[in-house]
This record gives C-alpha cells, sequence and structure tokens, in this order.
C-alpha cells in the first residue's frame, strides 16, 4: 500500500467518524435530562415540586409537544414594585411573555411551543427573568411542566 493511499485511509476514515460524531450529538437521546440555569428540585409546603431559575435558564421538551403548561411563581417582589417579567423562547424564538404579580400564588403559563420541525426529537425552551434576587441569584420558582 502507498503512503498516498495510507492518507487517503485515513482521512476518509476521520471525516466519516466526525460525521458521525456531530450526527449523533445534534440530537442525543440524553438531552431531554439537561438543564441549565437551575437548582435540584424542592417541594413546598403544599407538595408542588419545583426549582428555581436564574436570571436564564433552559431546559428540553419532547418536539412532538404543541404546548407547554408551566406552573410559576415569583416569590420575590421586584424592587420598583412593577410586576416580574418572565420571557419564554423555543429553540431561540420568543414565543411567550408573563409578568408575575402575585408573590405567594402559583401561575400557570400556557407556552405556545409550535409546530415540530425538522427531525430533532427535542426542542430547547429558554426561560429569561427579568431579576434575580441575593447570592445564588434566584429568579422564579418552576414546577413540573404539562404538555400537550
Amino acid at each position: 500500500m502507498t503512503m498516498a493511499r495510507v492518507r487517503w485511509l485515513i482521512g476518509t476514515i476521520v471525516v466519516v467518524a466526525v460525521t458521525g460524531v456531530a450526527w449523533y450529538l445534534r440530537d442525543p437521546p440524553w438531552v431531554a435530562a439537561v438543564t441549565s440555569g437551575m437548582r435540584d428540585w424542592e417541594v413546598d409546603a403544599s407538595g408542588t415540586r419545583y426549582r428555581w431559575t436564574a436570571g436564564h435558564a433552559s431546559f428540553f421538551v419532547p418536539s412532538a409537544a404543541s404546548e407547554m403548561t408551566l406552573p410559576i411563581r415569583a416569590v420575590f417582589p421586584s424592587t420598583d414594585g412593577g410586576p416580574v417579567v418572565v420571557r419564554f423562547a423555543v429553540d431561540n424564538r420568543s414565543v411567550a411573555t408573563v409578568a408575575l404579580n402575585n408573590t405567594a400564588e402559583w401561575s400557570r403559563a400556557v407556552v405556545p411551543l409550535g409546530r415540530e420541525t425538522g427531525r430533532r426529537h427535542y426542542r430547547r425552551v429558554d426561560v429569561r427573568v427579568s431579576r434575580v434576587v441575593g447570592f445564588y441569584n434566584l429568579g422564579v420558582q418552576v414546577g413540573e411542566p404539562t404538555l400537550r
């Protein structure tokens, strides 16, 4: 085997391997469990499971879902007395904005996810909060989503 043929073979193997890894990482099966900007699950006095967000949090939902209902609560009021504004985006596309006034009650944010596009199994949901509080940068509390 000539040296040129060996280089061609190695190059072909590398290209195939990189393409395979990139294809797998585009929509890996474990991405459903990936979150960022969210603390561990806790349970409030009424038994509701929730997680604190930071100023920007994200998680993944199945792409077949067209709508998400998310329990959400702003425990700490805004410093200016106005509502705490929470913005939702799906795959970098703004889809909903919620203003939370009552800091003691859970609200139900209905977030349209849109239609499934492409062949991906999951879509990323971003949650951006207008203010954070304290050393841990606590944003809002979010419960378990209901998907439709």
